[in-house]
C-alpha cells in the first residue's frame, strides 16, 4: 500500500512539473522575448544529455552497447524526430494561445492512439472510443470558440497547434515500441531528446541565444524547463510505472493540464471562459473512459 501511495504522489508530482514548465515557457516568450526554437532546442538537447549521462554514470549503462544494436539507431533517429515535431508544436500551441490550452489539447493523446488503433489495426471500434472521441471533438470546439459559436476565436491557431502536438505525441508513444523491448526507456527517450535537440540546435543554437532578455529570473526559468520540466517529471513519471498500473499513472499526469491551468490564470491572469472549463472536463471524461478500458482489460 505505501507503494501504491509513493506510485500516485509520483504520477501527480510529474504531471505538476510538467504544466508548471509549461507556464514558464509562456512566461520566458512574453516577457523575456524567447523564441519557441530556443526554448524547444535547449529543452531536447540539455534534457538529453542529462538522462543519458544519468544512464551511463549512475546507472553504469553501456550506451554504446545499446546504440550498436541492428535497427536501434534508426528507431531512436526516428523517435527523435517525432519528439521534435511533438515538442515544437506544442511550444508554438502556448505561444498562439496559451499554457492552458496548449496542456489541455496535450491530454488528447490517447484519443489519437485509439484512433490510430482502429484505422491502422482495423480494430472494430468499442462504444466507449466512440464516446471518447465525441467528447474530445465536443471539448475542441468549446475551447476553440470559447462558447461564441458566432464567430471562431483568435486562439484556433493555438488549438490548431495543440492537436497537431497531440497527434505527433500520440505517433511518438507508438513509433518506439519495437525498440523499448531492446533497450531501457530512460535510454530511448534520452537518445530521442538528444537527436531532436541536435536538429533544433542546427537552427536555434541554444549556445548563441541573443535577441532573448537573459535575466536572473529568466535564466532560472529556462533551468527549471530542461531540469525540472523535462528531466525530473520523466524519471518520477517512470518510477510510478513501477509501482502502479500505466493507465493510472496516465489519468494522474492529467494534473499537468490542472496545473497549467490554474498557474495561467492565477499568476498570468489568463481569461477562462466558462466553455472552456466545460471543455478541459470533457478532456479529462474522454482520458478517464479510455483508461478504464484498459483496466478492465489488464
Amino acid at each position: 500500500m505505501q507503494k501504491k501511495t509513493e506510485g500516485i504522489c509520483f504520477a501527480i508530482s510529474a504531471g505538476i512539473c510538467w504544466g508548471s514548465m509549461s507556464v514558464a515557457a509562456q512566461v520566458l516568450m512574453e516577457d523575456s522575448g524567447f523564441a519557441v526554437g530556443d526554448l524547444v532546442a535547449g529543452r531536447l538537447l540539455g534534457a538529453g544529455a542529462l538522462l543519458l549521462m544519468f544512464e551511463h554514470f549512475f546507472m553504469r549503462r553501456s550506451l554504446l552497447k545499446y546504440f550498436s544494436q541492428p535497427g536501434v539507431a534508426k528507431d531512436i533517429l526516428l523517435y527523435g524526430v517525432l519528439v521534435l515535431l511533438t515538442q515544437l508544436t506544442f511550444f508554438l500551441a502556448i505561444q498562439c494561445s496559451n499554457a492552458g490550452t496548449a496542456a489541455i489539447l496535450a491530454a488528447t493523446i490517447p484519443v489519437f492512439t485509439t484512433i490510430w488503433d482502429i484505422f491502422v489495426k482495423h480494430r472494430a471500434p468499442q462504444i466507449r472510443e466512440m464516446a471518447c472521441t465525441a467528447l474530445a471533438i465536443i471539448a475542441v470546439v468549446l475551447i476553440t470558440t470559447k462558447g461564441d459559436f458566432d464567430s471562431v476565436s483568435l486562439s484556433l491557431t493555438g488549438v490548431l497547434w495543440g492537436l497537431a502536438s497531440s497527434v505527433a505525441g500520440a505517433a511518438s508513444n507508438i513509433q518506439p515500441n519495437a525498440v523499448l523491448k531492446k533497450i531501457p526507456v530512460t535510454i530511448v527517450v534520452g537518445g530521442g531528446m538528444t537527436v531532436g535537440g541536435i536538429v533544433m540546435s542546427i537552427f536555434f543554437p541554444p549556445w548563441a541565444i541573443e535577441e532573448a532578455n537573459w535575466t536572473t529570473l529568466s535564466a532560472l526559468f529556462y533551468a527549471y524547463i530542461v531540469v525540472v520540466g523535462t528531466l525530473v517529471s520523466f524519471l518520477l513519471y517512470v518510477s510510478s510505472l513501477k509501482m502502479i498500473l500505466a493507465t493510472s499513472a496516465s489519468l494522474l499526469s492529467c494534473f499537468e493540464p490542472i496545473t497549467a491551468v490554474v498557474l495561467s490564470v492565477a499568476l498570468l491572469g489568463a481569461p477562462l471562459t466558462p466553455a472552456e472549463g466545460v471543455g478541459g472536463v470533457l478532456v479529462f471524461a474522454a482520458v478517464w473512459l479510455l483508461a478504464s478500458r484498459k483496466e478492465a482489460q489488464a
